[in-house]
């Protein structure tokens, strides 16, 4: 019995962390409970390796349909899960029967593919946009190598001075182009 409430427990965790990836605070302020959609469900099979070349993620996008479908439609037992129709994502009962359907399309025990995402850390962050090459971007975001109008971009510590670095201030106050007086010496002028 204690080792399956720890796999409850497990998954519980495993939908929370996933439920919740790639959402801002104010997204997940504003549900009253969490509820993960086709591509959390998608991160989370394939960082548990359970797409594979037999049970690929157009398999599991229509297994997720049919789950779906069957938790919107009526029925009069009481033990299933009802969904409004329209609705998209899983709250963790919904997810419970998915992951039914999916041991079921695997022919596996859904024992095994409670495991896997037992085993599993977390969302993982493949494919995130990584500096390439270091020592070129460092020495290109070197402030201290800039010369010209760029270093006047730029405080002595490399901070951006904003609109006041990137804009020259006219001061006209002459009345034509080439008037270099300034108000202080014409009213001089006046008297």
């Amino acid at each position: 019995m204690s080792s399956k409430s720890s796999v409850s427990l497990g998954l519980q965790k495993a939908f929370d962390r996933y439920s919740k990836f790639g959402k801002t605070q104010a997204q997940l302020a504003d549900h009253n409970g969490l509820r993960i959609g086709s591509a959390g469900i998608q991160k989370m099979m394939k960082d548990c390796s359970l797409i594979d070349t037999k049970y690929t993620s157009q398999l599991l996008d229509n297994d997720i349909a049919r789950v779906l479908g069957k938790l919107t439609i009526k029925s009069n037992e009481s033990t299933t899960v009802h969904y409004p129709k329209g609705i998209k994502t899983f709250e963790i009962k919904g997810f419970k029967v998915l992951i039914d359907r999916i041991a079921e399309s695997k022919s596996v025990n859904h024992e095994e593919i409670l495991a896997k995402i037992n085993a599993n850390e977390g969302p993982s962050l493949n494919h995130v946009t990584e500096v390439t090459n270091k020592d070129i971007t460092d020495r290109m975001t070197d402030t201290t190598q800039y010369t010209g109008t760029h270093k006047e971009r730029f405080d002595e510590e490399g901070h951006g001075k904003g609109k006041e670095g990137r804009s020259d201030d006219i001061i006209s106050t002459g009345y034509v182009q080439g008037f270099k007086v300034n108000n202080d010496q014409i009213s001089s002028i006046k008297k």
